[in-house]
């Protein structure tokens, strides 16, 4: 009776062991918000839409599709270009939040920002929301100077939250070596994440064969 509970206890273990090195093996595909909304904008040539739709990077990607460690090892970059390319707040308005809509739940991993090199921000405090409604502090990033008048680079950051909607809520702008003008600025955005139900997947396998691992056992027991 012992061996058999042992035999059990480690078909279980084999199991989840193999589930989680299952999900580690997934890509994690890059998602691009399908919509944003900022408190403050220059212009509507500099507005927040031009944050998501990948108008300034030296190379494109397919949302939901392109594996995101795989694209950001390609080093891309983003243009100083600022026209049609970035978004700024107004003159004088150096806090502000935005809000990316990523068009479903997703298990969101990490933030890929290309922060601006004019102005671009010091402090970025992020919330997630799955209702636009109520939102939950997940962390807060400080991101780098860009260099000056040089096309730029991503920095990544770990989120880890379940979210449709992110917030950012950006301060301490401009960046320390960036222009004196008093305002906010910032290149792309984009996100690392599965939609919430890959995310769930590993927990079915594990269940499955648990359930299959306690029927073997049953009927080894009743034999």
């Amino acid at each position: 009776m012992l061996n058999k509970i042992n035999y059990f206890l480690k078909s279980i273990m084999a199991i989840v062991l193999f589930s989680l090195t299952v999900s580690m093996a997934f890509a994690v595909p890059i998602i691009s918000p399908v919509s944003a909304t900022a408190t403050s904008e220059f212009s509507a040539v500099y507005d927040i839409g031009n944050t998501i739709d990948q108008s300034g990077l030296s190379t494109g990607f397919i949302s939901g599709v392109t594996d995101f460690d795989t694209y950001l090892a390609t080093n891309p970059t983003h243009t100083l270009i600022a026209d049609d390319n970035e978004w700024f707040t107004a003159i004088d308005v150096t806090t502000a939040t935005v809000i990316y809509d990523l068009g479903a739940a997703f298990s969101v991993d990490r933030l890929a920002l290309w922060n601006e090199e004019f102005s671009g921000f010091g402090v970025g405090d992020i919330f997630g929301s799955l209702d636009n409604i109520m939102f939950t502090s997940i962390v807060t990033i400080n991101p780098v100077d860009s260099p000056s008048g040089l096309d730029y680079g991503a920095q990544v950051f770990n989120i880890g939250a379940i979210a449709r909607y992110i917030r950012i809520d950006v301060s301490g702008c401009p960046q320390p070596d960036g222009s004196p003008s008093l305002l906010c600025g910032i290149g792309e955005v984009a996100f690392a994440g599965d939609s919430v139900r890959l995310v769930s997947t590993p927990l079915t396998l594990v269940l499955f064969g648990l359930g299959l691992s306690g029927l073997g056992f049953m009927r080894r027991k009743n034999a």
